[in-house]
């Protein structure tokens, strides 16, 4: 594994707030905004399953992999702030005919990926794999930012920006976007707002992505957290406000609050904003699948607790007939499907699917 870093979009937005405008925003909040706003986090802590069900999907979308040393890149030339670290799994003496970008989920990391980058390295070195950070999560380099997406548009930016960097080093290889849960949201939402042109990647690989709110969850509650989110966009809440205590199984030997506490990418708040837009991209799920024209592995856990496999499968069938899609369902593994217990037998899958991209095979 190697570390590095990418000049990300030079025109996303800026972070919202300097810290001397945070503190007055918060003591705002406190004093007078947050009268209306605890009454709100009150009645949701009080709500039954339907909000805590909500508050999973938007909350409990990441790898949150486990615990690691974060490995610190020197800063490079540019923007303060719009520079990502990223990391890559590429084999000395091959060069990849396939290389895959990873974009790993919410509360998560670049990190999250080592176990399918060393697995590539093992048994299909002809596979390179790089991962980068998100912006707004753990590891963006702007603390204040971290928690926080000024617009859904910045992560779109940023993966078509390091995706021409990887293209730029490996002209010749196919480039597959693999994105896991909220990493799959952000895949497909950027293919769907992608610019006129060729394909922006020539395969994509969604790994649990949450395709739909669950049935218990009213279809009003999504309007309250836009309701929320525009009118106090930078107020932030934490994970454990929302849940109201409750876990969810991640893996077959985890749970989510015991594998983030440990992380150093953690994120302890986040703003309604952020809520917000996470609320958005798993609405417009279904719209970005009937958009699809390069091949597409959508991998699923059935002990997932996000989505069943029923949901996922509805999400297939709305990829148009003419683009080649590989659907996989694991009926023992959970969310966290690169942490799974039996993970070397969706990895192997997946190098299944990768060899018949690279030889032009996959069929509808």
């Amino acid at each position: 594994m190697s570390p590095g870093v990418f000049p990300a979009f030079q025109n996303a937005r800026p972070p919202p707030c300097g810290r001397a405008f945070c503190v007055l925003a918060r003591r705002w909040i406190e004093r007078c905004a947050l009268v209306g706003i605890c009454e709100t986090v009150a009645v949701i802590r009080n709500f039954p399953l339907p909000w805590l069900a909500l508050a999973a999907c938007l909350f409990w979308l990441g790898g949150c992999g486990p615990a690691y040393t974060p490995v610190y890149h020197p800063k490079a030339a540019g923007a303060k702030g719009e520079t990502f670290g990223y990391r890559k799994w590429i084999a000395e003496q091959t060069e990849p005919d396939v290389v895959l970008i990873g974009i790993h989920g919410f509360c998560g990391a670049s990190i999250d990926y080592e176990n399918l980058g060393n697995y590539f390295l093992e048994h299909q070195s002809r596979t390179g794999l790089y991962a980068y950070e998100l912006r707004g999560q753990g590891s963006d380099p702007i603390h204040a930012r971290r928690g926080d997406i000024g617009s859904t548009r910045d992560w779109y930016q940023d993966l078509f920006a390091f995706t021409q960097l990887v293209r730029e080093r490996h002209p010749d290889a196919k480039v597959v976007w693999f994105g896991e849960s909220m990493g799959a949201l952000i895949a497909a939402h950027a293919w769907r707002e992608s610019p006129p042109g060729p394909p922006p990647c020539d395969g994509l690989v969604l790994s649990s992505p949450i395709v739909r709110f669950r049935d218990d969850i009213p279809a009003w509650t999504p309007g309250l957290v836009q309701i929320a989110a525009t009118t106090l966009p930078l107020a932030r809440v934490s994970l454990e406000t929302l849940s109201g205590g409750h876990e969810v199984q991640m893996t077959q030997s985890s749970v989510h609050g015991e594998q983030v506490k440990k992380n150093p990418y953690h994120v302890e708040q986040h703003t309604l904003r952020m809520i917000g837009a996470l609320s958005r991209l798993i609405t417009g799920m279904n719209d970005c699948a009937a958009t699809f024209q390069a091949p597409v592995l959508v991998l699923h856990g059935g002990q997932d607790f996000f989505n069943n496999d029923s949901d996922v499968r509805g999400f297939v069938a709305r990829i148009p007939e003419q683009t080649s899609i590989t659907y996989r369902n694991y009926p023992a593994a959970y969310h966290l499907l690169m942490y799974d217990d039996k993970r070397e037998t969706i990895f192997r899958d997946v190098c299944r699917w990768l060899n018949r991209l690279r030889r032009d095979r996959l069929d509808n």
